[in-house]
């Protein structure tokens, strides 16, 4: 009888091992900033950096101008920043991710640049799930 339960038990541990490798990112939803063009519409006084928005009174001190949607901060948190590049941006993408196994939340921005040389300040906002107090944004910006 003890050769039978060992043998189960082995099997329980190497599929708790494979469960391992089978870890994956999940991908997260980012939602959608109503903003036609706003690197015209919307100030916000950053240079090269971001910042996390988390509440509507920090939202309505750092972000002015023609577009300023209401946005449910007990529901979300704002990621607004700018990027200087050497070409007109031409599409942005957001993609969020929980890492596995590490369980980092990585927001990563690739910026889609024209061929058009002409320098450009990119503004790009991306509303994510609200964070919790202690928990931290690794932010990756690409351009190309």
């Amino acid at each position: 009888m003890k050769i039978p339960l060992l043998f189960i038990a082995a099997l329980l541990l190497l599929d708790s091992c494979n469960e391992k490798e089978k870890c994956e990112d999940i991908l997260l939803a980012v939602e959608h900033f109503e903003c036609e063009n706003s690197k015209h519409t919307l100030i916000v006084d950053l240079s090269n950096d971001y910042t996390i928005i988390r509440s509507k009174e920090q939202y309505d001190n750092m972000v002015s101008g023609s577009c300023h949607p209401e946005i449910n901060f007990s529901n979300f948190d704002l990621v607004i920043g700018k990027q200087s590049s050497g070409n007109w941006n031409d599409t942005i993408i957001y993609d969020l991710r929980k890492t596995c196994p590490e369980n980092e939340l990585t927001l990563t921005i690739e910026i889609i640049q024209m061929d058009i040389t002409i320098p450009d300040n990119v503004v790009y906002h991306a509303m994510i799930p609200k964070l919790g107090d202690e928990e931290t944004l690794i932010i990756n910006i690409n351009s190309h």
